[in-house]
């Protein structure tokens, strides 16, 4: 979900540049070699777009136009496409997700400002009958948010203290930050922010920024993105917070690799990642790879993105909520928009 969403170029720079400098303990992980599909096997569901969402009962997909643009909703069964946003007043959305009620979670700008608008960003609410328009719940956010997919609990990461709208965002990765946890309830109809709390209020020193991605066992836990720098490079790796006893894991860190968590299987027990040779500032292609979520854990290659002498690669990969399919969208490292989607495609990976 960096994922939502990948941060490489950003961070490449930032930590190139000499903004923070962080030695990284190495980390044994278990590779393996399985079967790989190439990413033109996949079945395309869209010919533009990106950041997919499951809807709770895995006939739907959530995603945005272009960032900054619309947001749309693909039918699987038939393709069909609508654009949810079309007729309501917006400055642009950058993310969208389901709620496990069946209401859309949106990532928008209360107002479009430019480049740096990235670092401002909002969540709101949109019914999922169309008919109220996007409610704010009055809350910065940055980058991806994190929602359960039993309840309505979100986590994600607020800049504080704010950037200045001068100031280039991706400053936002060198800066302090807050993460929280809430739900979202209802109150005549109206969303609302409830019950929230800070989470991590010290990130576990490996980390100089972590994204969150997913919730697993009941919500218990939070798995994220933990980004920091490491011999002149860029290290992403993948962790998790017990929510209920304070615990770090660390799942997969390796030098030399860009790991990047996008999704999480509705048992908890394995997740999607963005993986790449990272062996300088520049940005690695990317593959699909699957995570054993437990230390260590296995990984294997689901999907080869990126063809030799190529840019394209793939990204956002997010799983069914029957853990048999993966949506995921075509990507150009060689884009001057981070996270860009240019297409959304879909394929099998279990019974």
């Amino acid at each position: 979900m960096l994922q939502q969403a990948t941060l490489r170029k950003i961070l490449a720079l930032a930590f190139a540049s000499g903004a923070l400098a962080t030695a990284l303990p190495a980390a044994a992980s278990a590779q393996t070699r399985p079967r790989e599909m190439q990413a033109d096997q996949a079945v395309r569901l869209s010919s533009f777009g990106g950041r997919a969402a499951y809807s709770p009962d895995g006939a739907r997909i959530a995603f945005g136009g272009k960032s900054y643009g619309d947001a749309y909703e693909v039918e699987i069964a038939t393709g069909k496409v609508r654009n949810l946003t079309r007729n309501l007043p917006h400055q642009g959305v950058m993310r969208i997700q389901y709620l496990p009620n069946g209401d859309y979670l949106v990532t928008a700008p209360r107002r479009y400002a430019g480049a740096n608008t990235r670092a401002h960003l909002e969540m709101w609410v949109l019914d999922k009958d169309l008919q109220r328009g996007l409610q704010p719940l009055g809350e910065q956010v940055f980058e991806g948010v994190a929602v359960s997919r039993d309840k309505n609990l979100i986590a994600w990461t607020v800049i504080e203290p704010e950037l200045k709208p001068q100031e280039n965002w991706q400053l936002a990765f060198v800066r302090p930050t807050k993460r929280y946890i809430a739900e979202i309830s209802y109150e005549n109809g109206a969303p609302k922010i409830a019950n929230k709390r800070e989470l991590m209020p010290v990130l576990p020193k490996e980390c100089s920024f972590i994204e969150p991605q997913d919730f697993r066992d009941r919500d218990k836990e939070l798995v994220y993105s933990c980004m920091s720098a490491a011999n002149g490079g860029l290290l992403i790796s993948v962790m998790g917070h017990r929510i209920d006893t304070g615990e770090f894991i660390t799942y997969l860190r390796k030098p030399g690799e860009y790991n990047e968590v996008e999704g999480v299987s509705p048992d908890g027990k394995w997740a999607t990642v963005e993986c790449g040779k990272q062996t300088g500032p520049g940005l690695p292609p990317l593959d699909i790879c699957r995570l054993e979520l437990k230390p260590n854990g296995a990984v294997s290659r689901l999907i080869v993105g990126t063809a030799p002498g190529t840019t394209g690669d793939v990204s956002n990969p997010v799983v069914s909520p029957d853990g048999k399919w993966i949506a995921f969208q075509k990507s150009d490292s060689a884009s001057g928009e981070i996270g860009e989607g240019y297409g959304l495609y879909r394929m099998k990976v279990g019974e």
